[in-house]
């Protein structure tokens, strides 16, 4: 599995949902992909990270950072993605799908 794949996978083993996808390739000098993802509680988001962490023991991927872990908006920076994991609320409260939206992206299904 690649990074995108590992990422998107530990998102929905805590069904994580309306999960988007975008390409920063042209936008940003700093990552590859934008993965914006909602989940219903605290709990499932920091459920994400511990995923991320075991499913990565095994491979040359890194985590290089987590920031608000324990918070409604938790943003993982693994170098070339970054995964913002929100509750509902938060995602609608800063809906960067606005300021994504025309960006390319991909939509997965749950």
């Amino acid at each position: 599995m690649n990074l995108e794949e590992i990422l998107i996978d530990c998102v929905k083993k805590v069904n994580g949902h309306d999960i988007i996808v975008y390409d920063m390739m042209q936008r940003s000098p700093f990552y590859d992909k934008m993965i914006l993802a909602s989940v219903d509680s605290l709990r499932q988001a920091n459920a994400v990270v511990s995923y991320i962490e075991d499913s990565f023991k095994d491979t040359n991927y890194k985590i290089r950072n987590v920031e608000g872990g324990n918070s409604s908006w938790v943003l993982v920076d693994c170098n070339d993605i970054i995964l913002s994991v929100f509750t509902e609320e938060e995602r609608a409260h800063f809906a960067l799908e606005k300021i994504y939206m025309d960006y390319p992206s991909k939509k997965i299904e749950d």
